[in-house]
């Protein structure tokens, strides 16, 4: 396809999301806003990471591997903040559960051989755990936010429904659902079953990943509003 016809495409597929976005006017769901202008940032963004994409997997220092990612943690960090009423202190505890569950997942992958030890695995790996974990995150606070004062779901019940989707995908897969890496795989040239291995490592990387930084960022969020009425209570 040429660059006319690409550019056709996206905006044909864009009409969908105004579609939906209208429609989700109308029922007053205040989602269309943040739809519209995350569908209009989205491709500049992948522009940008495909200009600096070959500079990243050039990056040798492990030092310099860990900065980028805990920078998808920040960056991811933030948008999960944007979903609880304490801002500030979401943004801390969802970046730092973020960065706690890459920290425990990713070593242990490379040490087991699981994914070679080099930038074009590591970044990526990396983007796919802050991403998911934002996800999960963005669901435990938006159900554990309190209405009038009173929080209206435990964060048991908070931690469950973030959980739905990583499960689910891990349930349907190969059923319903085609993980983009194992087709990805098949349509370089691997065989079956080494992008079904590569497919599964990622999604047990990313159900358990999801669940430490749900955890790590409820405990952290504990532990700084404790702190807050300790500060309170002396004065």
């Amino acid at each position: 396809m040429d660059g006319l016809e690409v550019v056709a495409t996206i905006m044909a597929a864009w009409l969908l999301l105004v579609a939906v976005g209208y429609w989700a006017h109308r029922q007053a769901l205040g989602l269309t806003k943040d739809m519209l202008i995350a569908s209009v940032r989205a491709p500049l963004q992948l522009l940008l990471l495909a200009f600096v994409l070959h500079w990243l997997f050039d990056i040798q220092s492990y030092w310099a591997q860990a900065g980028i990612i805990l920078g998808f943690c920040i960056l991811a960090g933030y948008t999960s903040a944007g979903y609880h009423y304490r801002f500030g202190h979401a943004w801390l505890s969802s970046s730092f559960g973020l960065a706690v569950a890459c920290l425990v997942t990713l070593p242990w992958l490379i040490f087991v051989q699981a994914f070679e030890d080099n930038a074009r695995t590591l970044i990526p790996l990396g983007s796919m755990v802050a991403a998911n974990g934002m996800n999960a995150i963005s669901i435990m606070f938006e159900r554990v936010k309190p209405v009038e004062g009173v929080a209206v779901t435990t964060v048991k019940e908070g931690l469950r429904t973030a959980m739905i989707s990583p499960i689910n995908t891990l349930k349907v897969v190969g059923l319903v659902h085609m993980p983009g890496i194992f087709v990805g795989m098949i349509l370089a040239g691997s065989t079956v079953f080494a992008a079904a291995s590569a497919q599964l490592v990622v999604l047990y990387m990313i159900v358990a990943s999801s669940f430490t930084a749900c955890v790590v960022s409820f405990l952290m969020m504990q532990h700084l509003h404790k702190g807050v009425v300790e500060v309170k209570n002396e004065q």
